[in-house]
């Protein structure tokens, strides 16, 4: 892998990490300009369809990625021949890029979203309101991710629309599991026998600490999964922060959840460490062969370029006496509020959700279609590896998503989690109890500097 690919697959995974990322903060949303107060709803058709029209979007800067999105733009362009996109790119994390482009008066017309920073932008008025547009055309979602659409509603208007989902499973090592004459994992997520008591047992025979070679690992922004399959949540309510709003992180089934995510390493030996992920990460202990399994979703293509040995998915297990649970990743677009071809976005979004668009980025092994056939078809069942692409899909019916505010409380619950991940408290309940104390204080403060 030459030094640039290496740079792009750590720019996409950084983009993933919430816990670690202050996207979306209080700075970031201080730094978007207000919408004007007329734009509550779609413009009127201002666009003539013959005349040339450019359309700019944005897009990541992983080198597939960007090659999906031309092929897209290409594709959409073959039935709008007056249309001409331009792909711009970002640069850094993505909530403080989209920013800078719109505060530098360069904003795009199509805005770049995910669950975990798009609803400050949409209490900002950032983003369009499409639900003029959809009553327009009749415009049904049909056949799209339910829970995926919902995601882009706020105070009840549709504020964007998805394009692509994942969850989070497993990537593990065949050959690592045969020289240890391990069974491979189960495929199918409600399989009863497939707990968490089985996944350490598995890992503690995959783990060789002569070799620095690990049964499993687990990244701490994964928390998500742990906390959903222990029943716990972060907030009382999610999107709109709300008069009686408030961090509820400090109960018994939170506790429990980051117990389990932290004894893996602490107390099975499993896993490695805060400390020594800081060293090589799991995704690079994956790609060289030093761990046997690794939680991570399907959205990098980079684990095709294995040579050294054949990988294939699993779900995550589950707690004993529990559902299954994962979480739910989304991709959105968003129309720019001040964009001066909206009807021309509104196609766009529209296109996106056809089978054309869906298929080209399912097939390069990005990500989940958010289109149900499309996960159906052969172009994502057979697009290899994995031989398991089904994991991938058939996680959605366990999936959830992270849960977030249209103010960011990142920067304020992070220390607190890391304290438990860097094993610098054993006080797991106490530190959850103060964390939400200070989350608290924090939204208290937001409400009365942010009245309704």
């Amino acid at each position: 892998m030459s030094e640039s690919d290496k740079k792009q697959h750590v720019s996409r995974r950084d983009f993933l990490r919430m816990s670690a990322l202050a996207v979306a903060g209080a700075a970031v949303a201080e730094a978007l300009p207000v919408a004007a107060a007329d734009i509550t709803g779609t413009r009127a058709a201002a666009t003539n369809q013959t005349e040339p029209v450019s359309l700019r979007i944005v897009s990541g800067q992983d080198v597939t990625e960007i090659d999906v999105r031309k092929k897209i733009a290409e594709m959409f362009g073959e039935v709008n021949k007056n249309v001409k996109i331009e792909i711009m790119l970002i640069n850094g994390g993505r909530a403080e890029s989209q920013t800078t482009m719109i505060a530098g008066g360069n904003p795009p017309d199509i805005l770049y979203l995910n669950e975990w920073f798009q609803y400050p932008f949409m209490q900002k008025g950032v983003t369009l309101p499409l639900d003029d547009y959809v009553k327009r055309d009749n415009f049904t979602f049909e056949g799209v991710l339910p829970g995926a659409v919902e995601i882009n509603r706020y105070k009840g208007k549709l504020m964007a629309s998805p394009f692509e989902v994942a969850t989070l499973a497993f990537v593990y090592n065949k050959k690592l599991f045969d020289e240890a004459k391990v069974e491979y994992p189960p495929t199918a997520w409600d399989d009863p026998n497939w707990t968490w008591d089985k996944l350490i047992e598995m890992a503690t025979k995959l783990t060789d600490e002569s070799k620095k070679q690990y049964g499993v690992s687990i990244e701490n922004w994964m928390y998500w999964a742990f906390l959903f399959q222990y029943g716990g949540h972060m907030f009382n309510n999610t999107k709109e922060t709300k008069p009686d709003t408030k961090c509820v992180i400090d109960s018994p089934e939170a506790a429990q959840a980051f117990q389990l995510e932290t004894d893996l390493s602490a107390k099975y030996k499993v896993s490695p460490s805060s400390a020594a992920m800081q060293e090589l990460g799991g995704f690079d202990r994956f790609m060289s062969g030093k761990v046997a399994m690794y939680a991570y979703g399907r959205w990098l293509s980079t684990f095709r370029t294995i040579k050294d040995f054949a990988w294939d998915s699993a779900p995550l297990p589950h707690v004993k006496g529990m559902k299954p649970a994962t979480v739910l990743y989304t991709l959105n677009y968003a129309i720019y509020t001040q964009s001066k071809v909206p009807d021309v976005g509104w196609q766009f979004l529209k296109f996106l959700l056809t089978e054309g668009p869906q298929q080209a980025n399912v097939a390069t092994g990005m990500a989940v279609a958010v289109l149900d056939k499309v996960n159906k078809q052969p172009v994502f069942l057979e697009s290899k590896p994995p031989e398991r692409n089904d994991v991938y899909s058939n996680g959605l019916a366990y999936a959830l998503p992270s849960e977030n505010l249209d103010v960011d409380m990142t920067a304020v619950i992070q220390p607190f989690l890391d304290k438990i991940f860097n094993g610098t408290t054993s006080d797991i309940a106490g530190t959850l109890k103060e964390a939400a104390a200070t989350v608290n204080q924090e939204l208290d403060k937001w409400r009365k500097e942010n009245p309704s």
